[in-house]
């Protein structure tokens, strides 16, 4: 079954760009009534108002002044990957494990080390 044609033609997502580029700080409340100031016969449905607004928000460029959204951070790793360290550390490190007998009296000599350092 077709449509039923609307008795006010208007496009409201081009109509809603419209308003958008004169104030782009326009909520949606105020949009609205621009729409309904500019067509008054106008019925609106909400959920298409709300995606068009949105919609039309997005495609000019215009972002939300609230700080909401979602928050993306870095997450660590929890394999504990070490930090990466040139040969010349690597290399000094080897050589320490050889001399102090191996990676258990080496960790054992580091808090010794530490312990005796005044911070």
């Amino acid at each position: 079954m077709a449509k039923k044609a609307s008795s006010i033609d208007f496009n409201m997502s081009e109509t809603i760009r419209d308003i958008l580029t004169e104030n782009p700080k326009m909520g949606p409340k105020e949009v609205t009534d621009a729409i309904l100031a500019k067509h008054p016969g106008a019925k609106i449905n909400k959920n298409s108002f709300s995606v068009a607004f949105y919609t039309g928000r997005k495609k000019l460029g215009i972002k939300t002044s609230s700080g909401r959204g979602r928050k993306v951070g870095v997450r660590k790793s929890i394999s504990g990957a070490a930090p990466k360290v040139d040969l010349a550390r690597l290399q000094a490190a080897a050589k320490f494990l050889s001399e102090v007998g191996g990676a258990e009296a080496a960790l054992e000599a580091i808090k010794q080390v530490q312990a005796v350092q005044v911070k």
